[in-house]
């Protein structure tokens, strides 16, 4: 008898469509209100929303619509931040992401996941590893630490650095 491998997936959607992270990376899910929301950041990459207060720590925020291509969030739209510890790099960053609402968490057997066709590829495919059938709809498997570029996060970094620095020499 062959031994099932599973493993335990978050999924939540982006503009309808249904992706899935492992759960071992999701740390937490924040609702966005009035105490959690994003502060813009000046000169920051595209795709970097801004940043948030996570449990006393500044973290960037991707806008993953806009990494994806798809519509940006209009004015006053509700979303969720899925907190994420990744692997950047070989360095370990908690990394925020935005999500339209997260759904569920489902069990995926190995032997399920499936390549992407070519034909009709609409996502770069070093960002989805794979997809799933599932309740009638398919599930993308997101290769999030892929996603999010590395770069842009060093890029917030440095400017942090840079502020700090500066900061430093006009109390002085």
């Amino acid at each position: 008898m062959t031994e099932k491998i599973m493993k335990s997936y978050l999924t939540f959607r982006l503009k309808g469509e249904l992706f899935a992270i492992g759960v071992e990376q999701v740390l937490e899910i924040i609702e966005t209100s009035e105490d959690h929301s994003i502060t813009s950041l000046p000169k920051a990459p595209d795709a970097i929303e801004g940043v948030v207060n996570f449990r006393g720590n500044v973290i960037p925020v991707v806008n993953t619509r806009q990494k994806f291509d798809l519509a940006v969030y209009e004015e006053g739209e509700r979303f969720v931040i899925m907190v994420l510890n990744l692997n950047l790099n070989g360095n370990e960053q908690i990394v925020g992401a935005m999500s339209d609402k997260v759904v569920d968490v489902i069990e995926i057997e190995a032997a399920e996941i499936q390549a992407i066709p070519e034909v009709g590829k609409g996502y770069d495919s070093e960002y989805v590893s794979g997809v799933v059938y599932r309740k009638n709809e398919f599930v993308m498997l997101l290769n999030i630490e892929a996603a999010i570029d590395a770069d842009e996060i060093i890029h917030l970094k440095k400017e942090d650095e840079e502020e700090a620095e500066v900061e430093e020499l006009v109390a002085e």
